[in-house]
């Protein structure tokens, strides 16, 4: 996707002829100053995969990582040990951090009796294990990536981290196209840029919505940023994990020192199946994607009376059919390799159109909107001596 088009956030594609030596060599000068980590949140499943055995061994040769945090969810004890096994080629680098442990879930309750920290899922394991990174001050930039990345290579966190560490950036997001025999990212391309536009279309454009529509894949698991500014960060414990830490960094830094960059020309995971019928995984996740844009409207000061609703999704589906559109001819152009389905690609706008309407709902009957997780220098604030009781249990297991 090489271009030079730069709207609001400043953009940085990944263009061919590309010295991807150069940029480590400058890398491992600044790590001397400035130690980097990666954070990565798994469950077994994810540990236990052919992905994550080759994002270990990369990351393991990589010398301008000083550690890699790895947040295991939801698993058992016996889980746990097999994990460490996985984790072993990254040595004195690797962090395994179980989130399930006992001393852990202790400390857990004991901060909720003060603070909710929302739901379990990925926002909650994130928020654990950056919560053990700040305490532990072993790095200074932290790169968060997802644990099922297929296409895994060592350009791919050089990139992400160049920008924040060289560069000079605040926070770096981390884009790429996502295709094989099919266009992927349907959540992105069949919910939230059409959603973007509903709202554009409904309350007019803002600075908010123009930063937000401004992201090649605003719901990419990777970014990267400084640790003493993520200690501030609040974010969702669901699905709207991505939105909410955008849209804290929208409220946090100024916009010229946030930039998004290309990782890599084409980028491949496991694939979450869509069902015709039920409450799926993807559906939930565009029914908290759109009540976290709910919740930031509302605190920027944006009435959202019921009868938007009506418009926003009606404006939503207009748009998506129109993007619909777009994608059949340019599957068309692509037709010796891309195979389209303009049935199941409409059947996934009716599903996240009903995901809207579930946002609805639950933003009215929750009128402190998306449950956010509250930042862990609050955290350090309302619970005493916090810090080396996570250091504690985390390290128990080590």
């Amino acid at each position: 996707m090489a271009d030079f088009y730069i709207n609001r956030v400043p953009t940085f594609s990944l263009l061919e002829a590309e010295d991807i030596d150069a940029m480590e060599g400058k890398l491992i000068d600044d790590s001397r100053k400035i130690p980097m980590g990666a954070l990565i949140p798994a469950l077994f499943s994810d540990m236990s995969s052919a992905a994550m055995k080759n994002i270990i061994d990369v990351l393991s040769k990589m010398p301008i990582i000083k550690r890699v945090y790895i947040c295991l969810d939801q698993s058992s004890r016996e889980e746990f040990k097999l994990a460490k096994e996985i984790a072993g080629p990254l040595g004195s680098k690797a962090a395994l951090i179980w989130n399930d442990s006992p001393e852990l879930r202790n400390i857990i309750s004991d901060i909720e009796k003060e603070l909710s920290v929302g739901i379990r899922g990925k926002g909650h394991s994130v928020w654990t294990g950056l919560g053990y990174v700040i305490a532990k001050e072993e790095v200074a930039a932290l790169a968060f990536h997802d644990a099922d990345i297929i296409t895994y290579d060592k350009n791919f966190l050089l990139r992400l981290l160049y920008p924040i560490v060289h560069l000079e950036f605040q926070f770096s997001k981390g884009y790429y196209v996502r295709y094989n025999e099919h266009f992927y990212g349907r959540v992105s391309r069949l919910f939230y840029f059409p959603f973007i536009r509903a709202l554009k279309d409904i309350f007019g454009l803002t600075d908010f919505l123009d930063y937000m529509g401004d992201f090649r894949y605003p719901l990419s698991g990777e970014f990267a940023i400084f640790v003493n500014q993520a200690k501030i960060l609040e974010f969702p414990s669901d699905w709207g994990l991505e939105i909410g830490i955008l849209g804290e960094i929208f409220r946090n830094m100024r916009n010229n020192r946030i930039c998004q960059i290309e990782l890599t020309a084409r980028y491949d995971h496991k694939h979450q199946e869509m069902v015709s019928h039920g409450k799926t995984d993807l559906q939930r996740m565009s029914s908290d994607i759109a009540r976290t844009f709910f919740t930031f409207m509302a605190s920027d000061g944006r009435i959202i009376g019921r009868d938007a609703f009506s418009s926003i999704r009606l404006a939503y589906m207009k748009n998506a059919r129109e993007m619909v559109n777009c994608y059949e001819a340019f599957a068309e152009i692509y037709s010796h390799r891309i195979k389209y389905n303009l049935h199941d690609e409409l059947n996934f706008v009716d599903i996240f159109a009903h995901g809207i309407d579930n946002a609805m709902k639950d933003f009215y009957r929750n009128q402190h909107g998306s449950p956010m997780i509250p930042d862990w220098k609050r955290v350090e604030s309302a619970v005493p001596k916090i810090q080396q009781r996570l250091i504690d249990a985390v390290e128990k297991y080590f």
